[in-house]
C-alpha cells in the first residue's frame, strides 16, 4: 500500500501517486479491509465502486476517476497480497 502518514488525531493517510501528484487518501485501508472481508479478489473489484466507496471519503476530481481506479486496484493488489502471504 502507498506510503502512511498518521496525523496528530489519529487519522491514517495513505500517500498515493494519480499522475504527477501525490495524494492524500483517508479510509483507504478501511474501505480496503471491508473488500478483503467480503473476499473478493483483486481481478473481482469494479474499479469504479472502488472509487466510488473512496469518494465518499476523499475529493475525487470528475476527469480523474479513470486514474484512481488505476492507482487504486494496484494498491488494493499490494495489500490483498500482503493479507494473503500473511506479512
Amino acid at each position: 500500500m502507498g506510503r502512511i502518514k498518521s496525523q496528530s488525531n489519529d487519522t491514517m493517510i495513505t500517500l498515493v501517486r494519480i499522475g504527477d501528484t501525490e495524494v492524500g487518501l483517508v479510509s483507504v485501508g478501511e474501505v480496503f479491509e471491508r473488500i478483503y472481508q467480503g473476499k473478493k479478489k483483486p481481478e473481482e473489484i469494479e474499479r469504479i465502486e472502488l472509487v466510488r466507496e473512496l469518494s465518499d471519503y476523499n475529493f475525487v476530481p470528475d476527469g480523474s476517476w479513470n486514474e484512481y481506479a488505476e492507482v487504486l486496484i494496484s494498491e488494493y493488489e499490494k495489500y490483498y497480497n500482503k493479507k494473503i502471504l500473511g506479512h
